[in-house]
């Protein structure tokens, strides 16, 4: 919402108005001194300001936004003799806001290349409450009218198509020539209307024809009002009279209904439901969309500060100050069709997918790291963990097999025993007897000792790296060995010293054998040192890097050796003295499998690698509850396996204590007991730890089993979708080759149409069609010129005809006359006869005077009436062959009117022709579009096909994929957990191994099952994407007929397009002929005003300079006058003087 942008610029004034004036400006205020109302507005401009100050202010911002789809209104308001027609019109040399706007908007659209522009121009003014055309001066009295979509529009207003700013100011110009100026007492160009100069701009993106996915078919069209007011006014002050007064009247009128619709909006009113009276006023109704509508709206209130125009400039002022306060909504103006309203919503579509999949990204990232780093310590506490059970086993495990091995050794070994009469009880802690008590040990040879001695170390060596150290120099009391073993240990140990003193109860299996090798000699141990530093420090360096490497690879390989190590073990069972040659031979083999399984371990390190990116790749709960259970069963069989080479260490450290230390049995066999309950007890733990086992093992075929459920969910739905979407695909192939025919057969008619049409225009717009036009027209000339003749001949011989008829009514008269006359003779003559004998002698003496007379002028009447007669004939004649060639050329004329008429309606009906023609051409335009429209749908939607046909490929293929690793997982997690049952069953129970053998069994028939449904799911598969295949093949063909159809289609819009474009091409270079003509008629009739002027101002002249020659003339007359009577006068005198 933004609100009416307001700025008032002052005029400047004349040395004695400043003086008196009371105004004041501070800042962007105006106020009286002394007076409680002040003004505050946006800007504020003084007397120096100039036009281009103004402009900048808010003028420019909303031209720009104009260019942009926004609607924009800028208009001056003030008093009459304020300065408006100055700041929105301005002079060459400061040019107003009217002319800086066009130039902005034409140099704005020449820096925008991403769109193409059509700009139209019209200006109006408002006469009278009367809406004049001043680009067409002969439309007047225009009507407003208003639709859905065109707005608030004048109807009949002539938009002219402009493209340049020096054709708007030429065009404005020539408008301004028409507008209603006036002199008043107060300003002598006073402006008597209100005029709007109205650009609309019409734009769209250029990339529209190419069909980018990015683009979008809308159309702007916004609408730039630049609106200068007429002045209000007093008549008092401007002394208006008649026609003066009637417009002041109106234009006071017009804004008072401004200034109470700004007022009811400032109030509100609008959007309490009230009522603001745009109606009032043909001002008002045509800016509403600018009164608190779509529009960015700016007014310049321009003021006079003089003292006498006080009170207008206050009320201006107060009509600017409840301007600010209203508020407008402007928007971008689109027209959209449906296609714009689509790429429209796709567009906002991806853009919030967009969005969503960032805001989804951020957030699973922060997921996964907070993922990440709580896995990294759940690995932490497991291991942890594991290497404290890993030492529980190892004390466990080795106190388990002391006591197994030293019991089969004492049974073995007890007939070869010497017993002396000394007493077990001697101590032999005194410092005073330092040799070695000896025993003998029977028929065994020296020789054979030292090579099991020799054996025995080789084996032991590789799990005591510490012994050496502890095992020279003098004895040591037995808690500071403890203590010794425990600081040597705490290095590997801190995390298990943390955990509290529950380990600290067992004692430390290495500080025990201490306490039997205090009796030992450490010079045997010192000829075989170098040997076992050498080898300590080969078999340190190997132990270190089987801690380094990754989890996997230790578990395989300690699986290995388990295996190797348990043949040992059952070797070492059945004979002492087989136990060294097959621990040598297993040694050997032992090397060789290590060799072997160095290449697989690399092959398991690769496959945890990938497993390990799956991991981190997989997103979803069920996959990270999926690891961490296969990661916590994976982390107890490697505890387990540890366990079991930690066991088969000590056991190999046992065999080389019980041939040392046979003597120390006796001491440490009580201790055995106590550690046969804990062992017990590790047994306990051993078996929890495989009920442990087989809960996840279960739980993790539970979990295959719902994402076999998944799988089968996945493929049915997939199955549905891709039969919907083959039906669809059918349907739309069905459709579009119904399109495809009736578009052909649509196309065949209209271009036999189209062809027909041209003819037939050809024919009518030939040459014969004119030279006829122009033979009936001069047939036409002649025939009004005849008539013309004719008539003025009728009109003669009418008139001589009434003339005739006039002087045969006198004639009739006449003889009548004389018919009377000779009738009252001849009753003469008879009274005459009969008194013949009474007066003989007067009537003798009278009658030969009177009669000749009288026959005289008898013959003569006779003689007059038969010429007057045969005139009247010749005329009646006259006057029947002049009707009868009326009447023909009557006839000719009807002729050559019903032959005009049958040419008009010849005109008319190939007007109305062409007129459907275009029609036609038009419908068959939007036939096309349409056509493309749906074009493009079926484009779009074959595309969305194919991309969910590769989505689908996609999730079936990593479907396959997740399962053979699932597979391969799996298989590899049953082989390790089924050798960990195993050999868990042979050193513990035969219940768990019944137990290990029905889960493996379990789990083959699972993984049997899962196979097969497997195979199944594949062989699905394939078919699904043979199908997919031919429908790709399908909607390949379908895409090459379309291909086609569009070519054709592209064909037949490229020649409407050519010749939309010679149209258009045509059209402008009339339009700029005729806007030529009228300039040129323009300047010529100037230039006729001028020479007729100058003509006028010759007359005048040549009339004075006549009238001077008369006088000059009359006075060389009277003075030669003068000089010749007074030369008379001479001669006069000179005679006398003779």
């Amino acid at each position: 919402m933004d609100r009416i942008h307001v700025t008032v610029r002052a005029r400047p004034l004349s040395p004695e108005d400043a003086k008196t004036s009371l105004w004041r400006l501070s800042g962007n205020s105006i106020f009286i001194p002394n007076h409680s109302s002040t003004f505050e507005f946006d800007q504020v401009f003084d007397e120096n300001s100039k036009t281009s100050e103004v402009y900048e202010t808010r003028t420019k911002d909303i031209v720009a936004a104009a260019v942009s789809g926004f609607n924009g209104t800028v208009f001056a308001y003030g008093q009459t003799n304020s300065g408006k027609t100055h700041t929105m019109r301005g002079s060459k040399a400061e040019p107003g806001v009217i002319p800086r706007a066009v130039q902005d908007l034409f140099h704005i659209l020449q820096q925008d290349v991403d769109r193409e522009f059509l700009l139209r121009m019209s200006y109006m003014e408002i006469y009278n409450e009367e809406i004049n055309d001043l680009l067409a001066p002969e439309h007047r009295k225009l009507q407003i009218h208003e639709n859905i979509e065109r707005g608030i529009y004048v109807a009949g207003l002539r938009e002219e198509i402009v493209t340049s700013s020096e054709q708007v100011l030429n065009l404005m110009e020539f408008g301004e020539s028409h507008r209603h100026i006036g002199e008043t007492n107060m300003n002598l160009y006073s402006s008597r209307s209100h005029t709007i100069f109205r650009m609309i701009i019409e734009s769209r993106d250029r990339n529209q024809d190419e069909s980018t996915s990015s683009s979008c078919d809308a159309v702007r069209v916004s609408a730039l009002n630049l609106v200068d007011l007429a002045g209000s006014e007093r008549a008092a002050k401007t002394g208006a009279e008649g026609v003066r007064l009637k417009e002041g009247s109106h234009i006071n009128k017009s804004l008072m209904t401004l200034g109470t619709v700004i007022k009811k909006l400032s109030e509100g009113v609008e959007s309490q439901g009230g009522h603001v009276p745009y109606r009032d006023s043909k001002l008002t109704r045509i800016l509403q969309s600018a009164l608190g509508g779509n529009a960015n709206t700016a007014i310049i209130c321009n003021i006079t500060l003089a003292q006498i125009h006080t009170d207008e400039t206050k009320s201006s002022l107060q009509f600017a100050s409840r301007a600010l306060r209203v508020t407008n909504c402007a928007k971008i103006n689109e027209i959209m069709t449906d296609a714009a309203l689509l790429k429209r919503q796709k567009k906002e579509i991806e853009e919030l997918r967009a969005k969503l999949t960032g805001f989804r990204s951020e957030h699973l990232e922060e997921e996964i790291l907070s993922l990440r780093n709580t896995l990294l310590q759940s690995e932490l506490e497991r291991e942890r963990i594991a290497l404290e059970l890993e030492e529980k086993k190892k004390t466990q495990g080795e106190w388990e097999k002391r006591v197994h091995e030293q019991a089969k050794r004492i049974e073995n070994l007890s007939s070869m025993v010497l017993f002396s009469n000394r007493d077990e009880n001697v101590k032999y802690t005194k410092k005073e007897k330092r040799r070695r008590d000896t025993w003998c040990p029977g028929n065994i040879s020296q020789a054979h000792l030292k090579d099991v001695h020799s054996s025995i170390h080789t084996d032991v060596s590789t799990t005591e790296p510490i012994r050496p150290k502890l095992e020279m120099g003098p004895l040591v009391p037995f808690n500071k060995l403890l203590d010794e073993d425990f600081n040597v240990d705490d290095s590997c140990k801190k995390e298990e010293d943390d955990k509290g003193d529950a380990n600290n109860d067992i004692p430390n299996p290495r500080a025990l054998l201490l306490v039997t090798n205090r009796k030992r000699d450490s010079s045997w141990k010192k000829r075989l040192s170098m040997q076992e530093d050498n080898k300590y420090i080969q078999q340190q360096s190997e132990y270190d890097s089987l801690r380094e490497s990754e989890a996997i690879l230790v578990i395989k390989r300690l699986q290995e050796q388990i295996n190797v190590l348990e043949m040992e073990k059952l070797s070492s069972q059945q004979n002492l003295d087989t136990v060294y040659d097959l621990a040598t031979e297993q040694n050997v083999s032992a090397r060789e499998k290590i060799e072997e399984l160095n290449d697989e371990l690399i092959k398991a390190k690769e496959a945890a690698r990938v497993a390990n990116e799956q991991l981190i790749s997989s997103k979803t709960d069920e996959n990270v509850d999926f690891i961490a259970s296969v990661s916590t069963g994976i982390e107890d069989v490697m505890s387990e396996v540890q366990n079991s080479k930690e066991t088969v260490q000590s056991v190999l450290l046992m065999i080389d204590d019980a041939t040392k230390s046979f003597s120390a049995l006796c001491h440490t066999f009580l201790g055995f007991k106590t550690l046969i309950s804990q062992d017990s007890a590790g047994q306990k733990l051993i078996f929890n730890d495989c009920q442990k086992l087989n809960s996840c093992l279960t739980q993790t075929i539970s979990e295959l089993e719902n994402q076999k459920i998944l799988l089968d969910s996945q493929l049915s739905n997939i199955q549905k979708f891709l039969e919907e979407s083959k039906l669809d695909a059918q349907n739309s192939h069905n459709s579009l080759q119904e399109r495809f025919e009736q578009q052909e057969l649509e196309n065949q008619d209209l271009i036999s149409y189209i062809q027909t049409l041209e003819k037939e225009i050809a024919c009518l717009t030939s040459s014969s069609v004119a030279k006829e036009k122009e033979t009936l027209r001069k047939d036409l000339e002649k025939a009004k010129t005849k008539m013309k003749e004719t008539e003025s001949k009728l009109k003669i011989a009418m008139q001589e005809k009434t003339k005739l008829e006039g002087e045969k009514a006198y004639a009739e008269r006449e003889i009548k006359r004389l018919h009377g006359q000779n009738s009252r003779l001849e009753r003469d003559i008879s009274k005459c006869d009969s008194l013949a004998g009474k007066s003989s002698k007067m009537f003798d003496t009278q009658r030969p005077k009177d009669l000749p007379f009288s026959l005289e002028e008898y013959k003569k009447l006779e003689v007059y009436a038969f010429e007057s007669e045969t005139r009247i004939t010749s005329l009646e004649e006259e006057i029947s062959v002049a009707l009868n060639e009326k009447e023909e050329v009557i006839s000719i004329n009807e002729a050559l009117n019903s032959t005009l008429e049958d040419l008009s309606e010849k005109l008319r009906t190939s007007t109305s022709e062409i007129s459907d023609l275009n029609e036609e051409i038009s419908a068959v335009k939007q036939r096309l579009e349409e056509f493309d429209i749906n074009q493009e749908k079926l484009k779009s939607s074959i595309k969305e096909l194919v991309e969910e046909k590769k989505e689908l490929s996609m999730q079936l293929t990593n479907a396959l994929l997740e399962i053979e690793e699932e597979r391969a997982i799996w298989s590899a997690n049953e082989k390790a957990a089924l050798l960990a049952i195993e050999a868990q069953a042979r050193s513990n129970n035969e219940k768990i191994t019944s137990l290990s053998t029905e889960l493996s069994e379990n789990l083959k028939i699972k993984l049997s099952t899962v196979t097969e449904e497997r195979d199944k799911l594949i062989t699905e598969m394939e078919d699904q994407q043979k199908h997919v295949i031919e429908v790709e093949l399908q909607l390949k063909h379908c895409q090459d007929e379309l291909s086609r159809e569009n070519d054709h289609m592209k064909e037949l819009s490229d020649k409407i397009s050519s010749m939309e474009v010679q149209m258009h091409a045509d059209k402008v270079t009339n339009i700029n002929k005729t806007a030529e003509f009228r300039m040129m008629l323009r300047g010529t009739q100037a230039k006729l005003d001028a020479h007729r002027l100058r003509y006028k101002e010759a007359m005048e002249e040549l009339d004075a300079s006549k009238i001077k020659y008369k006088e000059a003339s009359e006075k060389l007359k009277d003075m030669l006058r003068s000089q010749g009577l007074e030369l008379m006068d001479l001669k006069k005198q000179l005679a006398a003087a003779k």
